[in-house]
C-alpha cells in the first residue's frame, strides 16, 4: 500500500528534519560559535521552547491549509513559511540566544501575508497585452536597452567566462565601470524580461526568438559574469509545468529528502552539501537576524543609508553589511546581507519591522488580486529570495520587484477563467 502524504504532513516532517539538521550540525558551525562567544550565550536546546514552537507550527499549518491551493498567495506564503518561518521556529528552540521578539517578528510576517491575502483589488479594467504583442515589446526593449551595456562593457567581454574562467576578475573590471542605469536595469533584464522572452517564444512556437533570448541571456552573463543570470531562466522553466499546489508539495517533499541524505553524508564526515544549501539558505538568515537585532538595538539608522540619506547622516564608516561582518564574523569583507525583518529593525526598530511587513504583504496582496497562471510563477521565486536576503528598498528599486509588479498587471494577468 502506497502511503500518500498531504502538504501539511510534509511540512510537519520537514520541521522535525530541520530540527535534527540544525541541532546536529548547523549550530556547531563556526559562525554560530562566533556569535555565541560575542553574545555570551549558548546555542543549546530548550524543551519548553520546543513545545511552544511545535504548537505555533500546528497553528501556522492550520492557517496555511485554509488558503485556496489554486491561488497565487498559497505558494508565496508556503515558500516564506519553508524558508523563513520554519527555520525561525527551529532556531527559537536554541534558548535565550534567539530573542523571543525575533520569533514574534517572523510570525507577524506570516500573519501579515495571510491576512493581506484576504484583501482583493479589482484589476478587471486594467489592459493586458496579448502574448504576441508582449513578446515583440520585450524584444524591442531588450534590443534598445542592451546598447549602453555593449558600449561600456563590450570592450571588456571575456569569453573565457563561459567556461567559468576569470569570473572574479571580470566582476572586478565590470564593477568599476558600472553606473545607475546598469544598477537599476540589470536584474530587470536578467530576471524578468529575457526569461519572459524565452517563455513567450516557446509558447508561441517562435524558435528564432527563443534563440535570440538565449543569446541575450548569455550576453548579459558576459557583462558581469554573474552565474545567477541563468537562475531566472532556470526557475521559470522548472515551475512552468506544475500547479501551485504541486510546486509546494515537490518543494517540501524533496527538501525533506535532501535533509535526510545530507545528514547521512554528514555522519560519514562529508559536510559540504548541508553547508552550501540549508545552512546558507535557511539558517544563516536567522543568525544574521540575531546579529542585527543585537547591534542595532536602540540605535536605528533611520534609513540614513538609503531613502533618507540626504537628510540624515549615516553614523558609520562601513556599510551596514560590512559592519556586521566585522563585528560578528571578524571580517569586514564579509557582506552580511539582511532581509526584510533585520532591515526593518536596523532602520526603525520594531516599527520598522512592521513597516516592512505591511509593504511586502501589500505587494503580494496586489499580485494575489491578479490571475497569474501557475506556469509563470518561476519569475517570482527570485524576488521572494531577494526579500529574504536583501534590504527592502533595494529589492523594489534594483532587484526588479516594481518592474515585475507592472509586468504582472499588464502582461501576465489572465482575464479568462480562474486558474
Amino acid at each position: 500500500m502506497k502511503l500518500k502524504l498531504s502538504i501539511s504532513h510534509y511540512f510537519v516532517l520537514y520541521f522535525f528534519l530541520m530540527m535534527v539538521l540544525y541541532h546536529y550540525k548547523v549550530k556547531t558551525y563556526f559562525y554560530w560559535n562566533n556569535i555565541a562567544l560575542i553574545l555570551e550565550k549558548d546555542f543549546g536546546f530548550s524543551l519548553l521552547r520546543f513545545a511552544i514552537a511545535t504548537l505555533i507550527l500546528i497553528i501556522n499549518i492550520h492557517l496555511l491549509k485554509s488558503i485556496n491551493k489554486s491561488r497565487f498567495v498559497f505558494i508565496v506564503i508556503s515558500i516564506f513559511f519553508a524558508i523563513l518561518t520554519v527555520p525561525s521556529l527551529v532556531a527559537f528552540t536554541s534558548g535565550a540566544v534567539y530573542p523571543i521578539k525575533l520569533l514574534f517578528y517572523h510570525q507577524a510576517l506570516f500573519l501579515g501575508l495571510f491576512l493581506f491575502s484576504k484583501i482583493r483589488i479589482n484589476f478587471s479594467k486594467a489592459p493586458v497585452i496579448n502574448k504576441s504583442q508582449a513578446l515583440y515589446l520585450l524584444l524591442a526593449l531588450t534590443t534598445i536597452g542592451v546598447i549602453p551595456y555593449l558600449v561600456v562593457y563590450g570592450p571588456h567581454i571575456n569569453l573565457k567566462n563561459l567556461a567559468l574562467i576569470d569570473v572574479y576578475e571580470t566582476r572586478r573590471i565590470m564593477g568599476r565601470l558600472t553606473n545607475p542605469y546598469f544598477g537599476y536595469t540589470y536584474s530587470v533584464f536578467t530576471k524578468i524580461i529575457i526569461p519572459l522572452i524565452i517563455v513567450f517564444a516557446l509558447e508561441l512556437n517562435k524558435k528564432i526568438w527563443v534563440l535570440l533570448g538565449i543569446f541575450y541571456l548569455m550576453l548579459f552573463y558576459l557583462f558581469g559574469a554573474h552565474k545567477t543570470v541563468y537562475a531566472g531562466l532556470l526557475v521559470v522553466l522548472i515551475f512552468y509545468r506544475f500547479s501551485f499546489a504541486q510546486s509546494v508539495k515537490y518543494i517540501v517533499k524533496y527538501s525533506s529528502v535532501f535533509i535526510v541524505v545530507f545528514v547521512l553524508l554528514a555522519m560519514i564526515g562529508y559536510d559540504y552539501p548541508w553547508i552550501l544549501s540549508f545552512r546558507r539558505i535557511h539558517f544563516l538568515p536567522t543568525l544574521l537576524d540575531i546579529s542585527y537585532l543585537d547591534f542595532f538595538l536602540e540605535k536605528p539608522l533611520l534609513w540614513s543609508e538609503s531613502i533618507l540619506k540626504t537628510f540624515i547622516e549615516y553614523p558609520y564608516d562601513l556599510r551596514h553589511t560590512n559592519l556586521i561582518g566585522e563585528v560578528y564574523f571578524n571580517n569586514p569583507d564579509v557582506s552580511a546581507n539582511n532581509g526584510l525583518i533585520s532591515d526593518g529593525f536596523m532602520n526603525f526598530g520594531t516599527a520598522g519591522v512592521f513597516i516592512n511587513v505591511v509593504l511586502v504583504s501589500g505587494y503580494f496582496m496586489v499580485l494575489n488580486s491578479l490571475r497569474i497562471p501557475s506556469k509563470y510563477f518561476g519569475l517570482f521565486v527570485l524576488i521572494i529570495f531577494s526579500f529574504i536576503s536583501s534590504s527592502l528598498f533595494t529589492v523594489f528599486l534594483t532587484h526588479g520587484a516594481i518592474a515585475l509588479l507592472l509586468v504582472s498587471i499588464f502582461l501576465l494577468n489572465d482575464k479568462g477563467e480562474e486558474n
